[in-house]
């Protein structure tokens, strides 16, 4: 019995997941990450420092 309910509960969140992960509002990002390791000086916009953030307070 609390086999079959784990089993379900599982099954349940790794179809959650795969939904999840096929949003086509969310496709771009992987793009960009897939291709980093071809374009290795390439970087995305969203990995970007900026002035201020690479800097540490003395």
């Amino acid at each position: 019995m609390l086999s079959g309910i784990l089993t379900s509960v599982l099954l349940v969140l790794f179809v959650g997941l795969w939904v999840w992960a096929w949003q086509p509002r969310l496709r771009k990002g992987f793009e960009e990450t897939a291709r980093l390791a071809v374009d290795d000086d390439v970087i995305p916009p969203s990995e970007k420092i900026t002035e201020t953030e690479g800097r540490t307070a003395p």
